[in-house]
């Protein structure tokens, strides 16, 4: 049996879960920065054997904030205890690696319609228009960069209230400066693809609280 969440996350076998809650937790914004930000999740666990299992967990905590988003419906790779089935975690690099992907292709996507105007060819037919989930990826990628613009400026924040060294108090802002052009990035793809749908509209559990 396995001793912890880090344990888990490095032993436990793989799996597939769809996420049946999502109750977002923290962000508010004070003097003293931003509360870290945390997820308490409900999953379907759909394991290797073909069974499934309802389950729970946590991304995140009181002392470590996710960029992470999920809503109701999203289907996210898992790591659980093979002699415990029921202890389950979300494996966040993971996820982070396939939502990595999945901007990756949006950008291509993106140079390939630019490419074509300027080569003044026709505009893709509607079949060809992003979809609900590519817009909803490049919507959560702009709001997982945002979230993490926030929490560098918070950190720099700090620091410079703390009257850290020099040293680190730049360190930071240049991380703060990083993730905010990340952010302004992230926003622009976004907007990019909104504007060939622009009656598209996110599920009201993705909408911020």
């Amino acid at each position: 049996m396995f001793g912890g969440h880090r344990r888990l996350l490095r032993d436990g076998e793989t799996a597939r879960a769809v996420v049946t809650s999502a109750e977002r937790h923290g962000g508010q914004i004070d003097a003293n920065g931003g509360a870290p930000v945390w997820y308490r999740l409900g999953l379907r666990v759909h394991y290797p054997d073909g069974t499934t299992a309802d389950a729970s967990c946590k991304v995140g905590g009181q002392l470590r904030s996710t960029a992470l988003l999920f809503s109701v419906g999203d289907i996210v790779p898992v790591r659980h205890d093979g002699a415990s089935p029921g202890k389950v975690v979300v494996d966040e690099p993971a996820l982070e690696s396939e939502r990595d992907a999945e901007r990756r292709a949006l950008d291509e996507a993106a140079v390939q319609r630019a490419e074509r105007r300027l080569a003044g060819l026709p505009d893709v037919d509607p079949a060809a228009l992003p979809t609900d989930d590519q817009l909803l990826t490049a919507l959560r990628a702009w709001r997982e960069r945002s979230a993490r613009a926030k929490q560098a400026k918070a950190a720099h924040r700090r620091a410079v209230s703390d009257d850290l060294p020099k040293g680190e108090i730049l360190r930071l802002l240049h991380t703060a400066t990083t993730r905010t052009a990340e952010e302004r990035t992230a926003h622009q793809k976004f907007q990019n693809l909104h504007r060939l749908r622009p009656d598209w509209t996110s599920p009201p559990e993705d909408r911020p609280h």
